[in-house]
């Protein structure tokens, strides 16, 4: 009881930081689309999809292994293994902030300043400390020291946009809020953890890579083919990218919203005996079909009318997108459980490797041509595709792990 007590104060905590950062990122939408135009929004949205790809090169793999890693470290070790990263990500950071901005540039020339600055801002987050708050168990200050700074920046910017007009003040601020979040959290790592020693040579930041490239790999396949349909959709349909761009955004919140659950559940499935681990895997399995088939019905319902709400009539959102973007986000839904909280617990981690490479390949063959053949509706069900592709790779997965054993068989997981 007392395990479940703290594991639903730390989720709340986690949550707080959810409802926070989902609530402010719904009413900056408005606030760019009817303050700066549809145009500027779609540059923005250009920029963060290149800005996802470099984020992920710059961060290499310690959002995915860094929590682990710091809850097994023992307390003298935790700021040389921060200190050592932040320093290793910040050369990354260096060496692909400059092309990524120029590719930007080049798909939005009417916008270079905005997307420079908004490209910057995306790959900044990799600085960010929210891992190690993970592995160190602190959700109060996740909160407090990364996204409420992050928070406060996309506020002040949304501010600044209402008295310029102008969207480069507001990429600008953003920017600057992510940017004090580094700040404010290392100075808190560093102050508790101490032993630490500075060393800012290249050589040593590139040598503490070696050895995380599986998970860098998994997650590069997984920014390629989130961030790569609105890049079709700038190539292949110019004229619709803000309208994609606003589709998109609220299916990326709508899967946001669910992080608590994802935490919850990641939680709940490990334990023991075995009969007890396999009895929670099969109910959060069937909960997972359940929240995607209601994410879709929402979406499909709902997203016209959401769209026509967060753009002040100005964008439309028709049934033909919704529904395509539903399937795509009831995928992802249900993907987000088997995987991260099911597969996990039984130590398949290739498993999910192997399904994002599936949907990778599925949505890359399928991409531009229903783009080509369907249009907007045709990228939106490309990236469904994609994810019905991880799922089903998954469930597969899961099948054989969660068949009820022969009787007089032990279990083994």
């Amino acid at each position: 009881m007392k395990g479940l007590q703290r594991l639903v104060r730390a989720t709340g905590g986690y949550g707080a930081s959810v409802v926070v950062s989902g609530i402010v990122s719904i009413a900056v939408i408005p606030a760019v689309i009817i303050l700066a135009g549809a145009d500027a929004w779609a540059a923005i949205a250009i920029a963060q999809a290149v800005a996802g790809f470099a984020f992920v090169i710059a961060v290499f793999g310690w959002g995915v292994t860094g929590p682990t890693r710091v809850a097994a470290l023992p307390s003298e070790q935790r700021g040389g293994y921060y200190l050592g990263s932040l320093v290793s990500r910040g050369w990354l950071t260096l060496l692909v902030t400059p092309p990524s901005i120029v590719l930007a540039a080049l798909m939005q020339p009417d916008y270079v300043l905005l997307v420079a600055l908004t490209v910057t801002s995306g790959i900044i987050a990799a600085l960010g400390a929210g891992w190690f708050f993970v592995g160190e168990r602190s959700p109060t200050r996740f909160l407090l020291l990364d996204t409420l700074p992050r928070t406060v920046g996309t506020i002040v910017g949304a501010g600044a946009l209402m008295l310029t007009h102008d969207a480069v003040w507001f990429a600008g601020v953003q920017g600057a809020g992510a940017l004090c979040a580094t700040v404010l959290s290392s100075i808190s790592i560093l102050r508790r953890y101490r032993g630490w020693r500075l060393d800012l040579r290249p050589v040593p930041a590139f040598r503490r890579l070696r050895g995380q490239t599986p998970e860098v790999a998994m997650s590069a396949t997984s920014a390629v083919y989130v961030n790569l349909p609105i890049i079709v959709v700038q190539l292949m349909l110019p004229q619709a990218v803000a309208t994609f761009a606003l589709a998109e955004r609220i299916m990326r919140l709508a899967l946001y919203s669910t992080r608590p659950i994802v935490q919850m559940a990641q939680g709940y499935v490990p334990a023991t005996p075995p009969e007890e681990q396999l009895r929670r895997a099969r109910l959060v399995v069937k909960a997972a079909l359940v929240l995607g088939l209601l994410g879709t019905a929402a979406y499909t319902l709902l997203g016209p009318w959401i769209g026509d709400l967060l753009s002040g009539g100005e964008l439309s959102i028709d049934l033909a997108l919704a529904a395509s973007f539903g399937l795509a986000l009831g995928a992802l839904l249900a993907s987000q459980l088997t995987g991260f909280a099911c597969l996990t617990a039984f130590e398949r981690t290739r498993t999910l490797a192997v399904s994002t490479i599936a949907g990778a390949v599925v949505g890359g063959i399928l991409l531009v041509p229903l783009a080509f053949l369907i249009g907007l509706p045709g990228v939106a069900l490309a990236m469904a595709a994609a994810e019905l592709a991880v799922l089903a790779v998954q469930l597969h997965a899961l099948r054989s792990v969660l068949r009820p054993p022969v009787d007089g068989a032990k279990v083994r997981l």
